[in-house]
Order: structure tokens, then sequence, then C-alpha cells
């Protein structure tokens, strides 16, 4: 049996390649794995970043790279509309070939859309589509009201309505977003797989390990969805009770989201207590881990973050806000009502002065995490692909 997969993903190309959301890391990992199946043919149809990007993680595949209209654009509308102009060039193309797989990277309209046009177009392909996370309504969503809130929430709307009507296999992480999908939006639960993400052991334990120099690690995309502010208020909480207590934020963010950060953390007088490291690589990224006794993230809306399982695996307790899409993993964080920062800041402490007690749920966290690797992750997928393929799935 041959497997012809064509990968879209058309989404603004970033300022830099080096950032990978968790939705493609994941993306990446199983991609890696596949292509390491003989009788796998993989197209990629994509920005020229993203082709960097798979390029960069040395995956083997015919690369059909579309290049953006608006060169060196920075704003974000500008991107934006770059990434129209592409998914529209890409709807309205040939396809590389005529019977196999189609795989949409993301539920992002430029992602969804030439999968749906390219299905209609040619029915003996399959359609294999990805939905992570909901965006929640922008009004209700924490930070200020943004135009790139609303259109990716009506964007996100519009591609759910396509996956519903024309997808054959819809692939998340979670059994409560699958169980979204089916009450909320009508999907049919046969055609929804549940997987949950995992992480790379040998890579992580090539990492050198190094002294617990921070107390507690930040380690996401800097933004108020991300509980970012709620932390720092948490963090002044923490210094009354340690005064030398110390914590570490690393990830990418907008010179606006930085300014803030950076004046909130001099107003609460909490500089020699709050380093900011900015973006780092992976390496770096389980060096931070390693080096700190705690990973904190309390966002308020995820799906379960890659970063769960990486610092679980390092031995380090996950305290986090309780959301419903961590039903399942629920006995292995420390998590806290939606909001209430001093109950965050009181977790942090207990578990900073009960080190006996980290070092449990540091251990109960590591053998969970050892059972959710991303081979296991890829078997799965894999299995799915080729029932859909044979058709044994329905």
């Amino acid at each position: 049996m041959t497997l012809n997969i064509i990968l879209n993903g058309q989404g603004p190309e970033p300022p830099t390649t080096m950032y990978v959301s968790g939705g493609t890391t994941r993306l990446i990992e199983i991609i890696k794995r596949l292509c390491k199946r003989k009788y796998v043919n993989l197209y990629i149809v994509s920005s020229e970043s993203v082709c960097k990007t798979f390029k960069r993680n040395h995956i083997k595949a015919k690369y059909f790279p579309i290049p953006s209209f608006l060169k060196n654009a920075a704003s974000y509308n500008k991107l934006l509309l770059d990434s129209v102009l592409r998914t529209l060039l890409v709807c309205f193309s040939s396809l590389p070939i005529n019977d196999g797989i189609l795989y949409s990277a993301s539920d992002f309209i430029w992602d969804v859309l030439p999968a749906f046009v390219w299905k209609l177009r040619n029915k003996n392909m399959k359609w294999v589509a990805s939905i992570y996370h909901l965006i929640p309504n922008p009004f209700k969503r924490p930070g200020h009201l943004k135009l790139s809130n609303v259109l990716s929430y009506v964007g996100q709307q519009m591609s759910l309505l396509m996956i519903r009507r024309r997808a054959d296999l819809i692939q998340t992480e979670t059994l409560f977003l699958k169980n979204k999908l089916v009450k909320e939006y009508k999907m049919s639960s046969e055609r929804i797989i549940a997987i949950q993400s995992g992480i790379d052991t040998k890579v992580i334990e090539v990492s050198s390990s190094k002294e617990k120099i921070y107390d507690a690690c930040f380690l996401a995309r800097l933004h108020p969805s991300k509980g970012l502010f709620d932390l720092i208020k948490a963090w002044k909480y923490v210094c009354e009770r340690k005064k030398d207590a110390k914590l570490a934020i690393a990830g990418g963010s907008s010179i606006e989201i930085f300014s803030k950060l950076k004046s909130m953390i001099k107003s609460l007088g909490l500089e020699r207590n709050v380093t900011i490291l900015g973006f780092l690589s992976e390496e770096d990224k389980y060096k931070l881990l390693k080096s700190s006794k705690l990973y904190v993230l309390p966002s308020y809306e995820e799906g379960i973050p890659i970063t769960f399982y990486e610092a679980m695996y390092c031995g380090l307790p996950v305290v986090t806000y309780y959301l419903p899409t961590y039903e399942e993993i629920k006995d292995y964080i420390v998590s806290v009502p939606l909001g209430d920062v001093k109950k965050l800041a009181k977790e942090i402490i207990r578990l900073l002065e009960d080190e006996n007690l980290a070092r449990k749920l540091g251990e109960k966290g590591r053998k969970f995490a050892k059972e959710h690797t991303w081979d296991k992750v890829a078997e799965c997928i894999i299995s799915q692909l080729e029932k859909l393929k044979t058709k044994d799935i329905y």
C-alpha cells in the first residue's frame, strides 16, 4: 500500500522561522515518523517559511513553496493580506497528485480552505483535518479587543463549518474537545480521533542538567491569554513570603506585550525576582526546565500544552489554572480556579516550602510523561491514515 499525503500550511509568514507553535511541533514530530515509512510519499504545499521549518527538521518531501506576494511585510495587516493572497492562489492551483490524503496542518482558515476546495474538486482524495483549540469569543478573551482576535474567531468558525461538511477524519488531542465538537458543532463522533501529544525523551535527555537556579519558570508565547500578567501578580505575593524567589519567563512576544511586561515588573518592584529570557532554542528550553523547581502556566485557554509533558519529564510539578481540557491529566497537575491569583501564589509557595511534596509530584508526573512519546502518537495517527486509505474506518 502506498500513502500519498499532501500537507498544506499557508499561515502568515513570521518575522523569524525559528518560532514553532505547539501545533506545528506536533505536526513536525508526526511527519518525521511518517517519512520513515517507505510506502509514504509526502508533498508539502506551503509558505516559504513553513517549508524552511520542515527542511530544518530534516523532513524529506517534495516541496512546493508558495512565495509571498508582499516581500518583507512587517505589520500584522500586511502579513494577513499576504497569507490570504497565497491561500487563494493555492486554492486555484493544480494538485501534485490526484489520489491520496489531504492533511491540513491546523484549523486556521488558510490551512482549511485549500483542503476544502481540493476535496470538492477531487472526491477521490481523503481529507484529514486538525483541530486543537477552540478560539473563544473575542469579547471574552483576556487582553484588549483586537482585530486579530476577531478575525481569528470568525475564521475558525468558517473553518469548522467546512471541516464538518467535508473532512473524512478529524484529529484532536483531548476527549473534552472531541465531545464539544460533537455536541456544539454537530460533527460525527466516528470521524474524530483524540490523541494526546507527546515528547521526544532522547532529545530531553541529551540536554545538560543544571543546578536549580530558578524557583519557577514560565515557558510559552507571551500573551495575556497565557496568564502571563496574572503570574507576575502572583509572584508579588510569593516574594512577600520568600523575598529571594526567582522566576524565569521565556517566550516570544510583540513589542507591546514585552513593554507592558517590563513595566509591570518594575511597578511591582520585582526587577531582582523576575528574569525575562526571550525566545529560547530547544536545547536552552530544556536547560531552563532542568534548572527550575516548578513550571507555571496559568493559561485562560489551551488544549494540553506540550510543555506540560516536557516539564513533567524533567521532574517539575506543573502549576496552572484549571481548564476543562485538562480533565484527562488533572491527577498530574496542581490546578487552581481560573483567575484566582492569590490561590495560584499559595500553591506555588506550598510547593516551594514542601520539597518532599514537590519531589513526589515531580516523580508522578515523570512516570506519566514517559508514556506519552511522539513515537506512540505517530503510531496511532499512522494506523488511522492507513485505515482511512483502505476505508476501514467506516
